[in-house]
């Protein structure tokens, strides 16, 4: 607010009120452009409408299958299977721009080129022709909101024209979009009268403004020029020139009252005037009484020095330890309570002091005879500490050798288990080996049993061949063939008896063999038995010793636990000994200090000091 201060009032209160007005109107033409920019949108909204809804009427009363669904009053879908190809006349879309004065468009879609494409319209080239034959484009904002099934409102360029339009897409039965319905209202048209309607009202804006301003100047020099009158007579005033006369006091608003606060202002510097004269009499009045005063304190303060020098003196001994000072000389009515006090306070200080002596030295004598003990049990702590340190570290050592002990009896549990099972291993395989051999002593004896049938089956041929010979002999040269014959087989039995009776004799010490590798496998595992039967019970006792092993082991720890706390208290009692010790010698010096502190006192005229040597030679 200070660059205010640099103009004058008036100046000030017409700029203001000026930015005021023109802020007010600005505001105002903007928020009538908004509304009027609205209500313009709306318009050109309800002219699309209105377009649309006689194009979709006109195309659904001159074309076929055209079914419409109305909401609110407006078109809210087309249904038709196609969009003719061609159009014979644009009377159809003709009518509509007669009826609305705007433009309209039916789009048709071209499967071929994925586009829409202009069948009846009568928007006109510049070259006079219509529009027909023109596509839609993908590239623009119209197509990819149509092929979602949605209605385009917008802003579009049309052959170099700018529209507010409307794009409303056709369905066929499927719901695939087929056409679009067109409507559009010219820009230009629209902006043209919101440009009007601005240039008026900002017209209108500054001639309101002009007027104001006008009114405003003159209104702020008819009703604020007495305020620079007043402001002159201030400041006269303030020079010292009290006579003059305060104008407008006969106004009835607030200058009328500023100029009677003048008129105060003016009558009350006058009557300082006059209390001024008056107060340099009262002052030469004030003057002489306070001589008078002064030299009734000056005989006051004399009797309080006195006073303090005494106080001072008795302080001062008293600083020093004499504690038998006492203010005898009288002093004067008013400072007599406080030698009296002084007195008594010495009393009460000197018989303090008096105990104080004899409770120190009981507690220098208490003192010296705690010191003693502290020091005795904190000697035994310390033996004791020692003690339990060395039985301890002899624990942990017992307690290292259980647990190697202990380890080693498991190790050992482990290796005769290991044994064990390795013996039963043996056990079976050796029992598996005598099944083994039991089976070939069997397969033995069935293969001697088919050598003899062998052996049997020879004899019979060897016989057959010689009965055939005999045979061939009787039938003399006819049997001669027959003859050779028999007595190759009969060569071939003896042959195939001779073999047989060997494999025989080789299975028969085979058989023996094998009996004795029988009778040798039973007795390992006769012997595998015992030792599996001794492993069983070695490893027994080995558990059992590990048992125990784990169990001294477990008391043994458990007893090093408890040694090391133990050791650990007794460690803290020693520490503890030692701390109370040093408290002890601590307190013993304090006590010593001050007996000495209180010797320096002089109590009922003997000194301290003679009365605690007398004490000490008789504690001695």
């Amino acid at each position: 607010m200070n660059i205010f201060a640099r103009f004058g009032l008036v100046k000030t209160v017409t700029a203001i009120t000026t930015a005021i007005l023109m802020v007010s109107l600005a505001a105002i033409s903007i928020a009538l452009s908004l509304n009027i920019s609205d209500r313009i949108a709306e318009q050109a909204v309800q002219s699309q409408n209105a377009s649309l809804r006689t194009l979709s009427t006109i195309a659904g009363r001159d074309l076929d299958n055209v079914n419409l669904t109305w909401k609110s009053g407006n078109v809210d879908r087309i249904v038709m299977e196609e969009i003719p190809a061609e159009f014979a006349t644009h009377e159809m879309i003709d009518t509509v721009g007669r009826m609305t004065g705007q433009t309209a468009t039916i789009f048709a879609w071209d499967e071929e080129t994925k586009d829409f494409w202009r069948r009846t319209t009568n928007i006109v080239k510049p070259d006079g022709k219509r529009a027909v034959g023109t596509q839609l484009g993908q590239n623009g904002a119209v197509y990819p909101v149509i092929m979602q099934g949605k209605t385009f409102r917008g802003e579009a360029v049309i052959l170099g024209v700018p529209y507010y339009t409307i794009y409303q897409p056709v369905f066929n039965s499927a719901g695939k979009p087929v056409g679009i319905f067109y409507a559009g209202v010219r820009s230009e048209e629209i902006n043209a009268q919101a440009t009007e309607v601005y240039w008026t009202i900002g017209i209108a804006a500054l001639c309101i403004l002009a007027f104001a301003v006008v009114v405003m100047s003159w209104l702020s020099n008819k009703v604020l020029k007495p305020i620079p009158a007043l402001s002159k007579t201030a400041g006269a005033l303030s020079q010292g020139q009290y006579e003059i006369d305060i104008p407008y006091r006969d106004h009835q608003n607030e200058i009328g009252e500023l100029a009677e606060s003048l008129e105060v202002f003016r009558v009350g510097a006058l009557e300082k005037v006059e209390l001024e004269s008056e107060a340099q009499k009262n002052r030469q009045e004030t003057e002489n009484e306070r001589r008078m005063n002064e030299d009734a304190k000056a005989e006051q303060s004399q009797k309080l020095q006195q006073a303090v020098d005494a106080i001072g003196d008795g302080l001062s001994r008293l600083s020093n330890g004499d504690l038998s000072i006492s203010l005898d000389t009288p002093f004067s009515d008013d400072m007599e309570k406080l030698r009296h006090d002084f007195n008594n306070a010495v009393r009460n200080l000197n018989a303090t002091m008096t105990d104080l002596k004899n409770e120190t030295t009981e507690i220098r004598s208490g003192s010296e005879e705690m010191r003693a003990a502290t020091d005795d049990l904190s000697r035994r702590t310390e033996s004791q500490a020692a003690s339990l340190e060395e039985t301890s570290a002899a624990l942990e050592e017992l307690t290292a050798t259980v647990k190697d002990s202990a380890n080693r009896a498991e190790e050992a549990t482990e290796m005769a288990q290991e044994t064990q099972s390795s013996a039963e291993n043996s056990r079976k395989v050796v029992a598996s080996a005598v099944e083994a051999m039991s089976r070939i002593e069997a397969a033995s004896g069935e293969i001697t049993s088919i050598i003899n049938v062998i052996d049997e089956i020879a004899f019979q041929t060897n016989l057959l061949a010689l009965n055939a010979g005999v045979e061939a002999a009787r039938a003399g040269e006819a049997g001669r063939g027959f003859a050779v014959v028999a007595q190759e087989v009969r060569e071939l039995a003896q042959r195939s008896a001779e073999a047989a009776k060997d494999i025989k004799n080789l299975i028969t010490k085979s058989g023996v063999e094998v009996e004795g590798g029988v009778k040798l496998v039973n007795e390992t595992g006769e012997v595998l038995t015992g030792i599996s039967e001794q492993v069983t019970k070695i490893n027994e006792h080995i558990r059992t010793i590990a048992t125990a092993t784990r169990e001294q082991n477990i008391g043994l720890n458990d007893i090093n636990s408890a040694v090391n706390e133990m050791d650990q208290v007794t460690q803290q009692n020693a520490a503890m000994a030692e701390e109370a010790n040093a408290v002890m010698q601590g307190l013993e010096k304090n006590s010593k200090r001050l007996a000495s502190l209180i010797a320096k006192f002089l109590i009922n005229k003997t000194s301290v000091a003679e009365g605690q040597s007398g004490l000490e030679d008789k504690a001695a």
